[in-house]
């Protein structure tokens, strides 16, 4: 399958990488120190199970360079969704399918108002990968994987070639029966590890651990899952027992990437994470107390990292 990655980093390296390994015509779009790296030393993955090198790589900051592909694999942060939209033209061909990857659940929209419903597939990642340096990709813990679909729903001959490109290439993959419950999914339990993890700077370990900070991950996510019934998602009764069933198999020492980005004071997904939980449960009429508190905590760090 030919195959372009918009978002190079550590996410969009590795899943971009296990694809070319597994002899898919992949090419990189990627930028800066991390475009150089990729073209003179290829792409390295020091994982907890796996270690490979990639090299030599396709890579590029120009998509025109590429032209139509089969797939296109989105995996910029989340502010940087509606550039790479108005980008995508040259990727593009009636067939073509375009898998984003992001946290949150605003991205497929933002995606489809530019291209076209149909040729969005709404994905879900999980797995805790981090850019050690240009080129260098760490993973820990989670089996890395894809869930994803198209926004009604429907199994398209596409979505099951990409499908099949995935699990051809070892990647743990699947297609649910509703998207929006699984973006949902993820969105919660990433949401609540982002916040909390920001707003106390701690890894996962000692908040699971000390009582007060374990009930911060609790009431967050049961506000967030209050949210998503306001907004007519099916979420499972059950959900938030087994999130957090899940949460406790995590490596105590994990972070996400939006916690990392706050403490390091680089513009992080916060809007497009706990932000857009106080702004869906305002339109849902929904409160989210604990929300707010954790978003107007870190705002202000936030704008400071973008230079507001």
């Amino acid at each position: 399958m030919r195959i372009a990655i918009y978002g190079s980093g550590s996410l969009g390296g590795y899943f971009g990488a296990k694809l070319a390994l597994a002899g898919n015509d992949v090419t990189f779009i990627a930028r800066g120190q991390q475009l150089a790296a990729l073209q003179s030393n290829g792409l390295t993955l020091d994982g907890t199970d796996e270690q490979f090198t990639l090299h030599p790589v396709q890579a590029t900051d120009n998509p025109a360079e590429i032209g139509p592909v089969e797939a296109v694999l989105v995996g910029v942060k989340t502010w940087q969704v509606a550039d790479v939209a108005a980008r995508l033209g040259p990727l593009l061909e009636p067939h073509t399918r375009v898998l984003t990857l992001q946290n949150g659940v605003e991205a497929p929209g933002q995606i489809a108002q530019q291209i076209g419903q149909q040729h969005v597939l709404a994905g879900v990642c999980r797995g805790f990968f981090f850019l050690e340096a240009p080129g260098k990709i760490r993973h820990v813990g989670v089996q890395p994987s894809i869930t994803f679909g198209q926004l009604d729903n429907s199994r398209t001959p596409e979505a099951e070639n990409v499908l099949a490109a995935l699990q051809g290439a070892g990647i743990q993959s699947s297609i649910p029966p509703d998207i929006q419950v699984a973006l949902w999914e993820k969105f919660l339990m990433v949401t609540v590890l982002s916040g909390v993890g920001a707003v106390t700077r701690s890894p996962i370990g000692p908040i699971r651990d000390y009582p007060p900070t374990r009930r911060m991950l609790t009431d967050a996510m049961a506000e967030i899952f209050a949210v998503a019934m306001g907004h007519q998602v099916n979420l499972q009764p059950d959900f938030l027992e087994s999130c957090l069933a899940f949460i406790e198999t995590f490596p105590p020492e994990a972070t996400t990437s939006m916690q990392r980005d706050w403490q390091d004071g680089y513009p992080s997904e916060l809007d497009a994470q706990t932000g857009a939980v106080v702004r869906l449960g305002q339109a849902a009429n929904v409160k989210t107390p604990l929300n707010e508190f954790i978003y107007n905590s870190l705002i202000l760090g936030e704008r400071k990292a973008r230079g507001m």
